[in-house]
């Protein structure tokens, strides 16, 4: 998923100041939706990936979880994402 590609090099660039921050790095924490029978406005799919985003959040910061209706783990820890 492009999202967690995206988490993943924020998560792996070195950045000024960046072993300053609270996790060690620059981190990022992505909320997604979709149009979906469920979510079939702008507003509810904005509305949709805001509750996806502090989800996301909530659960230990530097993830991405999509909502579709149900939210959904697309991962759950960066290294959960190592072969």
């Amino acid at each position: 998923m492009i999202a967690d590609r995206i988490r993943r090099k924020i998560n792996s660039t070195r950045f000024t100041h960046g072993k300053s921050q609270p996790l060690g790095a620059v981190t990022v924490s992505i909320g997604l939706s979709t149009f979906s029978p469920a979510l079939d406005s702008a507003e509810a799919i904005v509305r949709a990936a805001d509750r996806a985003l502090y989800h996301a959040k909530s659960h230990g910061k530097n993830r991405a979880y999509a909502y579709q209706g149900v939210r959904t783990a697309v991962n759950r820890t960066p290294t959960e994402l190592e072969p």
